[in-house]
Formats: structure tokens, sequence, C-alpha cells
């Protein structure tokens, strides 16, 4: 046992005990227990006799007593102890919040308030709580404010939220209200919290500007781009119109094969960005007869060797012109190539089968049905029948 007063009590009841075991056996030696328990006494002294017999007991039972009590009294107090502890680690954490958090009743009215609200609204912890409404705290107003989330919480018993301007403050909140359910599933309060979010609505403001300034840049650039390739397209047929201009039986060559290589392409289900590069090629793929005679591109009879030979430079004599040009190095396989054959018979390079870029093919295909439809020095045209009959 702990308690001092317990055992004091214990051992008093034992000292009677004693004291009186022994005055009986003083007075009659061995026949002390006969005449304990001779029932012809007197009543009170039956009574004291059961008394003082029971008195360990009765002391013992005390004395536990008066230990348990002292326990209790030192669990009440530890427990008191923590939950002062416990307060004051509620409260400094409380306190310690970033934004502010306010307790309100049913009625409006201020529970419950941290340092941040006490800070903002300049009136102290203690004054906030005492019948002040929260919106003469927050608002500094009346009433509550237009689109009050306390107000929509009370009717729709669920969290609601508002982010507003607070002129005064010169400051953007967003106010979080939640209610606080009691065991028949109704509010007895609400909690209120008052986030500062001015720094978020700022690099918000300052993202949105950014991002209008991008998109007005890409609009800028947009535009310039269309510009630029208008101006890329209008020197490419510029282009094609010069190779088609050394003679007049190639007039429109150029563009007659790049409309068929783009029908091709299409009919093949290519991508758009690969027909644009089929549509640049077809209208470049003779530039290099630029370099060739004229009196040989004229000339209406059968070419010689010699001069075959030199028609057929004008697919490298094309490459070579291009090759320099930046954006144009995709379109130089079909220059080079556009005159191959399958079977390997072509030129300059006698590439078969798949060595053949694929998209040299559709070139091919294209340039020699318009070569064969179109009337020439040396012949007149046959016509579209016999073309496709060729191309088999």
């Amino acid at each position: 046992m702990k308690s001092k007063l317990a055992i004091a009590v214990i051992l008093f009841g034992w000292v009677i005990f004693i004291t009186y075991i022994l005055a009986e056996y003083r007075e009659y030696g061995s026949g002390m227990f006969k005449h304990i328990f001779t029932l012809d006494s007197s009543s009170m002294a039956l009574f004291n006799r059961v008394f003082i017999l029971t008195a360990p007991i009765g002391s013992g039972i005390v004395g536990y007593l008066i230990n348990e009590r002292k326990k209790l009294l030192e669990k009440t107090q530890l427990s008191e102890k923590q939950i002062e502890h416990a307060a004051r680690e509620w409260r400094a954490t409380f306190d310690s919040m970033p934004y502010g958090i306010m307790l309100i009743d049913s009625e409006f009215n201020v529970s419950r308030a941290n340092s941040y609200m006490a800070n903002l609204s300049g009136i102290p912890v203690k004054e906030l709580v005492l019948d002040k409404k929260y919106y003469e705290t927050i608002h500094k107003s009346d009433a509550p404010i237009d689109g009050c989330p306390l107000v929509k919480s009370v009717k729709t018993q669920s969290t609601e939220t508002l982010e507003y301007y607070d002129s005064g403050l010169d400051k953007y909140f967003r106010a979080i209200v939640t209610p606080v359910f009691r065991e028949k599933n109704t509010p007895g309060a609400y909690v209120y919290l008052l986030i500062d979010i001015t720094d978020t609505k700022e690099k918000e403001t300052k993202l949105t500007q950014a991002k209008d300034a991008f998109f007005n840049m890409l609009k800028d650039l947009d535009v310039m781009y269309k510009e630029q390739k208008d101006i890329y397209n209008n020197l490419v047929i510029a282009f094609s119109n010069v190779i088609d201009a050394k003679s007049p039986w190639t007039k429109n060559h150029s563009r007659n094969v790049t409309a068929y290589a783009v029908t091709i392409a299409r009919e093949m289900g290519l991508r758009e960005q690969d027909i644009e590069i089929i549509r640049t090629a077809g209208l470049l793929h003779d530039i290099g007869k630029i370099g060739t005679y004229d009196v040989i591109l004229d000339k209406p009879d059968k070419l010689t060797d010699e001069e075959f030979a030199l028609v057929k430079k004008h697919t490298v004599k094309g490459e070579e012109i291009l090759k320099p040009i930046k954006g144009l190095e995709n379109i130089l396989p079909m220059i080079r190539s556009h005159h191959e054959r399958i079977d390997g018979t072509g030129y300059p390079d006698g590439l078969k089968g798949e060595k053949i870029p694929f998209f040299a093919k559709i070139l091919c295909v294209a340039d020699a049905y318009d070569s064969i439809i179109s009337e020439r020095p040396y012949r007149s045209a046959p016509g579209k029948d016999y073309a496709i009959s060729e191309l088999k």
C-alpha cells in the first residue's frame, strides 16, 4: 500500500485486537476463549467483543478503501494534468495553423477561434467568442455576405466553399465550412476555415497573362508560318514553271505529274504530310533539266545515245541543285530515283524492286503516265488507254 493513513488504520485495528486478546489472556488464562464466546454476557459486552474481534477485518477494509481512494485521486490528478497538457498542445497547434479556424454554433456565434482569426480581425481571441457573430469578425458587416458558405451549409448539411475578395484587406480568401454532426445526425456546430489565397490568385493572373501572351505569339507565328509557306509554295511553283518553260512540249508537265502523284497518294491512303512531300517533289522532279540543252529536248527525231545520256543526267543534276537547300532533304531520293524501274533497267543507279524509294515509285508512275498521254516533237499523243496498258 502507498497510503500511510491506510497502513495506520489497519495497524490500529490489529493493535485493538491484540490488546484485547492479551487482556483476556491475563484475566482468564487458558479459559479466555470460553469467556470470549460465552453468550450470557450483556448485549453491550457482546457487541464490544464482536467489534474488537472484527477490528482487524474492518480496519483492513477501511485501509484498503483509503488506499484505493488515494490511487483514484492520483489517477484523477494525472488525468487532469494530461488533459491540461493536451489542451495546451491543442491550443498551440490550433494557433499555429497558417489559416483561420473558427467553431460557429447554429446561431452563427463564434465558439472558438485561433490566433490567425484574431490577428486578421484585430479582435482578441477572448472577445471573439463573446457574443460575436462570425460575419462581424470576418466581413465587418451586419449580415452574411452574398453566397456565404455557412448559410449554404446550414441548408445543404454538407461542406460548402466560397472564394471572395476582401477590399478592406486587399486579399483573396477561400472559405470552407463543414458541419459537425451530433449523435442524432444533426449539426451541432460548423467548422469555418479561412485560407488566404492572394498569392495563388496573383500567380494564376500571371499564368493567365503568360498563357495569353503565348497564344498571341502562336497566332503571330501561325500567320508568319502561313506567309512563309505561301512564299515557299510560290517559289516551288515558280521553279516548276521555269522548268516547264524550257520547251513548249513540256508545258504544265510538272503540275500534271504533281496532280497525278497526289491523287495516287491519296488513293493509297497516305498521310497528309507525306502527300505534301510528294507534291513538292512532283513540282521539282525535272529541275535538273535546266542544265539540258533545249535543242535536245525539242529534237523531233530519235535521240542518239550521247544525247540520251545527257538527258538521263537530269535526275542527278536535280539532286545536286536541291541538295544545298535546307528543308528539301526528304525529296532528294525522289528527285534522283524517279526514273528507276522495277526490273533494274532505269537510271541513274539501276535500282531494282524494293531498293527504289517508295515515293519515287509513285512519282515514276505519274511522270510516265503524263509523258505517254502528252504530245512530243517526235510523236503524237497516243491516249489514256494506251498509257494504262503500257503501265500495266
